[in-house]
C-alpha cells in the first residue's frame, strides 16, 4: 500500500521525540503521515541506545522506532537552526518533542509559546512527569518510571528483588498513548480548525497500565485490610507448568473451562465435586490441584499442549522464546516479521506493525533514516510548502470527542479500556452488555460492580440487550445506525455470531469505524485461540525474558499491561479510521492482535535475535546501557529503589551523592566499559550505600546530582504523591455498588480542552430505557414488553429487607 492510500496521508509531522515516546511519530508514519525526524548534528541520543547490530554502531533501538520516517539535522542552539525549525513548523500539522520542561526556552522555542504562535499546530510535549510539579525537573529513564508507576512493586516474588520489565516498557507505552493523544487532538482540530498544546506525562500513562492497582486501593483500606504491597508473582492465579521442552501458562476462570480440563485429565475422582468448578476453590487449594495438573502436562511439548488445550476450550499458551516467535507458524502465517536493512547488506527481522486497517498492515514501508539523509530533500521542498493559513478564533472550549457515539462491546481489560479512553475525552460511550454473557470484570467479587470495572467503565452509559433474542438484535441494529465507532475484543467470530460483525455494521452504517482486538488476531494459524492478559505475555515473548539469570522459571507478575496497551491501540485505530472517514467518506475496520501488539513493543530485541541467534536472553535487572544499574534494597522490609548510571558524568555525580567512598575510586570504574565489565562489584557497592537509606532518601540524593534514581512506589503512595496530586491525577469518585474510589485521572491535558469529565460507571442496563425512548424514539410500552421478555435488560431491583 502506498503512503497516499494510508489513512493519515497528507499529514506532516515534525518529530523531535528522543528516546522517550519515539513510537508516537512512528505510529503516525505507519498510518501514512509524512514524519520528519529532526536530530541535532551529532545525532539523536537514541542512536546510542542498545541493542546494536553486529557492527556495534547501528542502534536497533533507533532503527525500530524510526522506520517510515524521513530524517534531517538542525541545531536549535543556533539562530539558523531555530529559523529552520520555525519554517518547518509553520507548514506542519503536528510537532512532537520530548525535552525536559524549560530546555527550549533560551532558544525561543518553548512548546507552549510555539503553540500559541502557530495556532494551527498540534504540539505534543512528552515529558517524564508533565510540564509542572515538584518532579518536573527530575532526571528519569524507563527504569525510574517503572519504579515510580507501581509496575516494579508488582513484579516478582518476595524472595527475590523486584524485577524490571524487559524492553522500553514505559517509553514505548508513552509512544502508543502519545499517538492516541495526537489523534484526539486532530479530531478536535477537524471541528475547530485550531491546534493546541498537549501536556503529556509518561509517569501517568504508565500508571494507567497498572492493572487497576489504584482503583482497588481505597476499597482495600475501607475494608480494614492492609494494602498488598509485597510481590506475589503469578503462581496463584496464573501458574506456569513445566512441559518436556519449556513452560505453559494456563488460566481457567469459567466452569466450562474447568470441566474441559477435568475431562482432559481423565476425570480424576478427587476433583469431581462441583466445588472445583469455582475459581476461588481452585485458587485456595492450588497446593492440592496444581501438582496433578503439572503431572498431566509434564510429558507434553509446550506448543502441542497449548494447541490441544485451545482445541478443548482451555486457555493455555506456550512460553515462547524470541527465537521461537521468529519461526512460529502463527506469526509466519500473519507475516508478523518482515526484513529490514539496518546496515549495508545486513537485514534484520522486523515486527511489521501494530495493527491492520481494512486488512492492510499499518507498518513497515522503508527503513529508518541515516543521519541527515533527507536534509537536501526537505530543504528543497520548503519553497513549495505553503505555510498554514489563518485559523478561526478560539471559541468556547469543548471536549475534543464531544458528539461522537461509541458502542463498547468490550470485556475484561482490552475493549473496555479503549472505550474508557474515548469517554475520557468526551465521547458518548455506550457499553453493550447482557447478563447472559456479562463482562467478567463486573462479577469477580460476586456482585455486578467492582472497582476494576468501575475504573475501566467510568463515564460510560450501559445498554442491556440480549442479541440472541431477535427483538433484542433488532434494537441493537437500530442503535448501530447512530454510532460513529464500535469497539470489541471478543473471541474471533463472536461479533458475526451475534449478528453484528463488521460486514453487517457496514450495511447498517457505512460510516461506522470499528476496532477489533483478538488474542492472536482474527487470521492466522492460531486465530481461534482465546486468552487473557497473562497468556499474551507467554505467547508474546516477554514472559521468557522477564526473568533473572539464575535458571529458575520467571517469577512473574499479576499485572496485565499488554491488555491495557491493546485497549489504547483500539482507541487509536478507531480514531485513525474516523479521521480517514472524514476525508474519504467511508468507515474502516482496525484489527489489533494483542500478542502482536506486545511483540511490536519488543521489536528491537527481535531484530537483535534475528541477527545473532540466541543473543537475546533474560538479563534480570542489568542493562547494557550502563552500570551500576538496577534495583537496590533500602532500609526496611521490602523497601527498594532504582539507580541507573548511563555515562561517566552520571558516575561522577553518583560518587558525590554516595560521599565519595574509597571503593568507587577503583581505576577500572572510571569508564563505562570498565563499570560494565565489573557490574557485580559496582552494583554491590551501590547496594551497600542504599541499604542504610530509605527509598526516598536514595531518590533525593540521586536527583540532587542529576542521576536517574527513584523510590519504588506503590498505588498506596500514588494516592498522596506530591507530583500526582499537584496535577490532579488521583480522582475521588463515589461508585454505587463499590463505594468511594480513587481513580486515575488523565495522562495528558490540552491547552484548549476542558478538564476531562469523570463520572461513576453505570449499572448494567442503567440507560437502556433512556436510549430506547429518547434516542431511538421507541414506544415506552414496547420497551417494557422487550424488557419483560428479556430482549432488553435494565438494572436489577434493589434488594428489600425481609
Amino acid at each position: 500500500m502506498s503512503s497516499n492510500e494510508l489513512p493519515l496521508s497528507g499529514l506532516r509531522v515534525i518529530d523531535m521525540a528522543d528516546v522517550k515516546g519515539e513510537l508516537a511519530g512512528r505510529l503516525l508514519a505507519d498510518f501514512g503521515a509524512d514524519v520528519i525526524r529532526v536530530e541535532p548534528p551529532g545525532g539523536a541520543e537514541s542512536r546510542r541506545m542498545p541493542p546494536f547490530a553486529p557492527d556495534g554502531d547501528t542502534s536497533l533501538y533507533f532503527a525500530f522506532r524510526n522506520f517510515n520516517k524521513r530524517g534531517i539535522t538542525l541545531d536549535v542552539t543556533t539562530a539558523e537552526g531555530q529559523a529552520q525549525l520555525r519554517e518547518l513548523l509553520a507548514s506542519a500539522d503536528v510537532w512532537i518533542e520530548s525535552t525536559k520542561p524549560g530546555t527550549l526556552v533560551p532558544y525561543g522555542l518553548d512548546p507552549r509559546d510555539v503553540s500559541a504562535e502557530f495556532e494551527h499546530l498540534l504540539v505534543l510535549s512528552i515529558t517524564d512527569f508533565g510540564q509542572e510539579g515538584p518532579y518536573a525537573q527530575f532526571e528519569a529513564n524507563d527504569e525510574v518510571i517503572q519504579a515510580m508507576s507501581g509496575h516494579l512493586a508488582a513484579s516478582g516474588i518476595p524472595e527475590k528483588p523486584p524485577l524490571l520489565i524487559p524492553g522500553a516498557f514505559a517509553y514505548d507505552a508513552a509512544g502508543v498513548v502519545g499517538a492516541l493523544a495526537v489523534a484526539i487532538g486532530l479530531v478536535a482540530k477537524e471541528r475547530t480548525g485550531r491546534g493546541q498544546h498537549l501536556d503529556f506525562s509518561v509517569l501517568e500513562a504508565a500508571i494507567h497500565l497498572n492493572t487497576w492497582q489504584l482503583a482497588n486501593m481505597q476499597p482495600t483500606l475501607d475494608a480494614g485490610m492492609d494494602p498488598p504491597i509485597v510481590r506475589s508473582g503469578t503462581t496463584v492465579v496464573y501458574p506456569l507448568f513445566e512441559t518436556a521442552d519449556g513452560y505453559i501458562t494456563m488460566v481457567v476462570l469459567s466452569p466450562r473451562q474447568w470441566f474441559a480440563l477435568w475431562e482432559w485429565m481423565g476425570r480424576p475422582e478427587a476433583f469431581a465435586d462441583e466445588m472445583w468448578s469455582q475459581t476461588i476453590t481452585r485458587i485456595m487449594n492450588g497446593d492440592v490441584l496444581n501438582p496433578v495438573i503439572a503431572e498431566h502436562f509434564a510429558p507434553m511439548m509446550m506448543e502441542e499442549a497449548a494447541a490441544e488445550a485451545q482445541r478443548r476450550g482451555v486457555v493455555v499458551t506456550p512460553m515462547l522464546k524470541p527465537s521461537d516467535i521468529l519461526v512460529n507458524e502463527h506469526y509466519v502465517s500473519r507475516s508478523t516479521f518482515v526484513p529490514m536493512e539496518v546496515a549495508p547488506g545486513v537485514e534484520a527481522a522486523t515486527a511489521s506493525g501494530f495493527m491492520e486497517i481494512n486488512r492492510q498492515r499499518q507498518g513497515f514501508r522503508f527503513g529508518s533514516p541515516a543521519l541527515g539523509e533527507h536534509n537536501a530533500d526537505v530543504a528543497a521542498e520548503a519553497a513549495d510548502v505553503e505555510p498554514a493559513g489563518p485559523v478561526p478564533d478560539a471559541g468556547e472550549t469543548a471536549q475534543p470527542l464531544a458528539g461522537l457515539r461509541v458502542l463498547d462491546f468490550g470485556h475484561g481489560g482490552v475493549g473496555v479500556e479503549g472505550g474508557r479512553m474515548l469517554a475520557e475525552y468526551g465521547a458518548d460511550v455506550i457499553k453493550i452488555e447482557t447478563r447472559t454473557y456479562p463482562d467478567f470484570m463486573r462479577l469477580v467479587i460476586g456482585t455486578e460492580m467492582t472497582a476494576s470495572f468501575a475504573s475501566s467503565s467510568r463515564t460510560k452509559r450501559s445498554f442491556g440487550v440480549n442479541s440472541k433474542i431477535p427483538e433484542g438484535l433488532a434494537v441493537l441494529k437500530e442503535l448501530v445506525k447512530t454510532a460513529d465507532i464500535v469497539i470489541e475484543n471478543n473471541s474471533t467470530g463472536t461479533m458475526d455470531a451475534m449478528g453484528v460483525g463488521y460486514e453487517t455494521l457496514k450495511e447498517l452504517n457505512p460510516g461506522v469505524c470499528m476496532a477489533s482486538s483478538q488474542l492472536m488476531g482474527s487470521t492466522g494459524a492460531y486465530a481461534d485461540w482465546i486468552g487473557y492478559g497473562p497468556t499474551i505475555q507467554t505467547v508474546g515473548g516477554i514472559k521468557y525474558l522477564w526473568n533473572f539469570t539464575d535458571g529458575d522459571p520467571p517469577p512473574g507478575s499479576n499485572a496485565i499491561h499488554p491488555d491495557h496497551l491493546a485497549g489504547r491501540l483500539c482507541a487509536l485505530g478507531a480514531l485513525v479510521g474516523l479521521l480517514s472517514r472524514d476525508r474519504r467518506g467511508q468507515g474502516a475496520q482496525a484489527e489489533i492482535s494483542q500478542a502482536e501488539a506486545l511483540v511490536n513493543t519488543l521489536g528491537d530485541l527481535f531484530m537483535a535475535e534475528s541477527l545473532s541467534a540466541g543473543s537475546v536472553q533474560p538479563v534480570g535487572n542489568d542493562s547494557d546501557q550502563g552500570a551500576p544499574w538496577g534495583v537496590f534494597q533500602c532500609a526496611g522490609d521490602q523497601k527498594w529503589s532504582v539507580v541507573c548510571v548511563r555515562q561517566d558524568a552520571d558516575w561522577a555525580a553518583l560518587k558525590q551523592a554516595m560521599g565519595n567512598p574509597a571503593w568507587a575510586d577503583h581505576p577500572a570504574y572510571g569508564t563505562a566499559e570498565g563499570r560494565l565489565a565489573a557490574r557485580d562489584a559496582v552494583n554491590a557497592g551501590v547496594a551497600e550505600w542504599t541499604a542504610n537509606l530509605s527509598p526516598l532518601e536514595v531518590q533525593e540524593a540521586c536527583q540532587a546530582v542529576g542521576v536517574p534514581g527513584s523510590a519504588m512506589l506503590t498505588a498506596l503512595d500514588h494516592m498522596a504523591d506530591p507530583q500526582l496530586t499537584q496535577r490532579g491525577f488521583p480522582l475521588e469518585v463515589f461508585q454505587p455498588g463499590a463505594g468511594n474510589l480513587v481513580l486515575e485521572g488523565p495522562c495528558f491535558y490540552g491547552s484548549e480542552m476542558p478538564t476531562p469529565p469523570v463520572h461513576a460507571a453505570p449499572l448494567l442496563g442503567e440507560h437502556t430505557r433512556q436510549i430506547c425512548i429518547e434516542e431511538l424514539s421507541m414506544d415506552p410500552a414496547e420497551v417494557e414488553r422487550l424488557v419483560e421478555m428479556g430482549a432488553l435488560e435494565v438494572p436489577l431491583p434493589e434488594p428489600t429487607d425481609s
